[in-house]
């Protein structure tokens, strides 16, 4: 085993889907300068090519409650190729920061962003309204689908008191609005 660890940030489904990382230490953490959007077609793990879901990312400003997790290099890796398509960011920055719940810094944490360039990234000007479409219309990829992935995501705000605004406007626009 590795003795070089590192620390990541997470917002997503990496908070209950992390088995395969073996994470070496947990804590509830906040990022501070970034906030999370469906702002990522998925068409694999969460649709497909020919219908496409979407994926949890961030965007610059605001805030974000998720968990700060210490994994070892080689669980680094498999992270990494996990989280493919999403840039790595390391914190703190001129733009964001990482604490703990005590409010302690956390250095050198690294967080994934979706590559605003790439070929699935979604435009920022998506209204709220197509997102929910998109996700409605998502295929079933290999660990779910997006209406699945939009539950999860919400449950686990739920759990801890979180509200997530546009969290909270698109399952209400997924499952709520029949159109």
């Amino acid at each position: 085993m590795s003795k070089i660890s590192f620390w990541v940030f997470g917002y997503g489904s990496i908070i209950w889907q992390n088995e395969d990382i073996k994470p070496i230490d947990i804590v509830d953490a906040e990022l501070v300068g970034a906030h999370r959007s469906f702002n990522k077609k998925s068409t694999v793990n969460r649709g497909t090519k020919k219908f496409p879901g979407l994926a949890l990312g961030l965007e610059y400003g605001g805030k974000c409650f998720g968990k700060a997790f210490q994994v070892n290099e080689e669980s680094f890796k498999i992270l990494k190729r996990r989280e493919g398509g999403y840039n790595q960011i390391k914190t703190p920055n001129d733009k964001i920061k990482i604490s703990d719940i005590k409010g302690n810094i956390i250095e050198d944490c690294i967080v994934f962003f979706p590559n605003t360039s790439g070929k699935n990234y979604l435009n920022p000007n998506t209204t709220l309204q197509e997102k929910a479409d998109i996700i409605r219309a998502g295929g079933q990829g290999t660990k779910s689908n997006a209406k699945e992935y939009l539950k999860e995501i919400k449950g686990f705000l739920n759990e801890y008191g979180i509200e997530d605004e546009e969290i909270e406007i698109l399952y209400t626009l997924v499952f709520n609005n029949i159109m």
